[in-house]
């Protein structure tokens, strides 16, 4: 019994002392962690973005703004998959995290070129012909995309509805004209937001931030407290002010971070005033509602000195005659402060996880230059339509310092983003979507932005008889596909991924000059070039057609492509149609110019949503409206109508 007894009060005992331990390591913890919101793990969804910034962020790409979807994405086929035949792949609830994945060993290679000899070679033929050396480039415009083809047993036919459908979508037969919209249909040239849309909404935002600071004023019974020469206080230095101040966008901050600490100013916060110095009052009142945390009282340590401080010590005294609860919280900060006397000051003190942009009065920050954020843009080559944005960019973003750097196109642009060598950059939708299979083992999470539609646009010899992609016979056409590496060469390469009927397509790398002349004098090759219309090379192509009359634009109608989406639910073609008066040569009929119906992708904007969270509200409010601005002259340029 006794032994039984001594048993009890040991467990008693060891519970007691595990309690203990417990408490004080808590506590110990409590005083050295670091206070949630704090710009160290950067904005979030919760911080104050605007909605132009949000309207212009219109695609997702796992970060803060658009909304994820169902992807439609590629993904490798189930053992039961009747071979050769296309089938959609079953829609998962949510995002898809594989994006695209290995095809199935029975899709059959794609005929690969013959880049040792330099010579085009025919299916069916033992006739090689060698290329012009020399002639025009495509500049680094995106890339669209080429149709599907069907798997039969040597033909290429267009797939049945059946074969295409998946669950949700419209299986309906039949071509439906798509709705004449800037990224579906014809082209309009251009956009919602122009200039003096952007002059509107900063005179908007001008207008709300002086009257949220009025409203927020006027709060308080006291006015605020100033303080001459703040501006060599070190706090004050070590704050961040990115391309202008709003006081939406700092109360905003403000709240999200009290919210964050479930804490609501007293009332009695009101009855003083809203600045002191250097520091709002808000904060010092949070602060003193946590002085029970060591990191919190050496706050009031590190700043007793401060004029500021000293006024609001001062208020505080006077409220606290009248109110207990206020003179013990004072009471026990003087204790803490009694009890730190002797360490070293530090003037650029705050507790750890606490920004400067919170405990700084607001109309102090407002007097800070503002800094602007770097923003590296991957762009393309000198003189294409991606280096052109970029050029437009950084003399529209004045309160940004954007830094160009050209490149090969999409495909460098987005390995440069995924290796955070970039901050931003434009790729095109199918590049995008097949990430996961040309960048394997890197991630990417991102904002993003149309910014203009890329056409797929197929030109064959009409000697050929060749009028739609569903002519085309593997067994004695080629498609050219452009330089090795480039949009076009891309786009056919993701076709071949989300169908594997365009494998048995041969396709050969060519630059575009030496490919229009194969075209011109082969009935068995045609090309392909993704870009805007009236591209200089198309207008080309339009006056060969005029002075031969041997070329045609082919019809690019496998519609269930306009369906497929990327691992986070955006679309990654276009439905569209050019008109017939783009290219009356190349789209000449018997009688009449007719409408071509194509595929078309879009170069997309990409920003590391990194950087988002860094740099916050006010820079991406900056970049948002830059984008607004110039948007519409790059859709302008990018597709002439005439």
């Amino acid at each position: 019994m006794k032994r039984l007894r001594f048993l009890s009060i040991l467990l008693v005992s060891a519970v007691f002392l595990v309690g203990q331990f417990a408490y004080f390591a808590d506590q110990g913890l409590a005083a050295s962690r670091g206070f949630s919101g704090s710009r160290g793990s950067g904005f979030g969804r919760s911080a104050p973005w605007s909605s132009p910034t949000q309207k212009t962020w219109n695609r997702s790409g796992g970060g803060l703004f658009g909304q994820e979807r169902g992807s439609s994405g590629y993904s490798k086929p189930s053992l039961g998959q009747r071979p050769g035949a296309y089938q959609q792949p079953p829609q998962s609830s949510g995002s898809s995290s594989s994006g695209y994945s290995k095809p199935s060993l029975g899709g059959g290679a794609p005929v690969s070129p013959r880049p040792e000899t330099g010579k085009f070679s025919y299916p069916g033929t033992g006739s090689s012909q060698t290329p012009s050396s020399s002639g025009y480039s495509k500049p680094s415009l995106g890339s669209g995309q080429p149709p599907s083809v069907s798997s039969g047993s040597g033909g290429y036919s267009k797939p049945t509805p059946a074969e295409v459908s998946r669950p949700g979508a419209s299986t309906s037969g039949g071509y439906t004209k798509p709705s004449p919209s800037p990224e579906q249909g014809k082209f309009t040239g251009g956009s919602r937001f122009d200039r003096q849309t952007v002059n509107q909404l900063e005179k908007k935002k001008a207008q709300e931030s002086l009257e949220r600071y009025k409203a927020e004023q006027s709060k308080f019974q006291k006015p605020a407290y100033k303080v001459e020469g703040v501006e060599s206080n070190p706090l004050y230095q070590k704050a961040k002010n990115y391309s202008g101040f709003d006081y939406g966008t700092y109360y905003g901050n403000r709240d999200n971070f009290y919210r964050q600490q479930n804490w609501a100013p007293p009332s009695y916060a009101f009855g003083s005033s809203p600045a002191f110095g250097l520091f709002s009052g808000m904060f010092l009142y949070w602060m003193l509602d946590h002085i029970g945390n060591k990191s919190v009282a050496a706050t009031a340590y590190n700043h007793w000195n401060d004029p500021g401080f000293q006024k609001w010590r001062d208020e505080v005294g006077t409220l606290a005659k009248d109110n207990p609860e206020l003179k013990s919280k004072l009471d026990e900060m003087d204790k803490q402060v009694k009890a730190l006397q002797g360490t070293p000051k530090d003037p650029a003190y705050l507790p750890p996880g606490v920004p400067p942009e919170v405990a700084l009065a607001g109309s102090v920050l407002a007097t800070k230059k503002p800094e602007k954020p770097v923003l590296r843009i991957a762009t393309g080559r000198e003189g294409g339509w991606y280096d052109r944005f970029g050029v437009k960019l950084a003399e529209t973003a004045q309160t940004l310092q954007v830094e160009s750097i050209r490149t090969e196109g999409s495909l460098d642009n987005l390995r440069m983003l995924a290796e955070g060598k970039a901050d931003m950059a434009i790729v095109q939708s199918d590049v995008l979507a097949i990430m996961d299979k040309k960048l394997q083992g890197k991630d990417l999470i991102s904002e993003q932005s149309s910014l203009y539609l890329e056409y797929a646009q197929l030109i064959a010899n009409r000697d050929s008889g060749i009028k739609s992609v569903q002519d085309i016979d593997p067994s004695k056409n080629v498609v050219l596909v452009g330089p090795k590496g480039s949009g076009t060469a891309l786009t056919w390469e993701a076709l071949g991924y989300l169908d594997k009927r365009y494998q048995k397509i041969p396709f050969q790398y060519s630059d575009y000059d030496s490919a229009l002349s194969e075209v011109q004098k082969n009935s068995k090759a045609l090309m392909l070039f993704v870009g805007g219309l009236n591209s200089d090379f198309l207008k080309k192509a339009e006056s060969v057609a005029e002075k031969s009359g041997n070329l045609r634009l082919v019809t690019l109608d496998d519609r269930h492509f306009a369906r497929r989406a990327d691992k986070h639910g955006n679309s990654i073609y276009r439905f569209a149609e050019i008109q017939s008066d783009i290219y009356p040569s190349l789209q000449k009929g018997w009688f009449f110019s007719g409408d071509v119906r194509t595929l078309a992708v879009q170069a997309v904007v990409v920003l590391r949503t990194e950087w988002a969270r860094k740099f916050g509200p006010e820079a991406m409010d900056a970049l948002s409206k830059a984008i607004l601005t110039v948007k519409p002259d790059i859709q302008k340029l990018a597709n002439r109508t005439q």
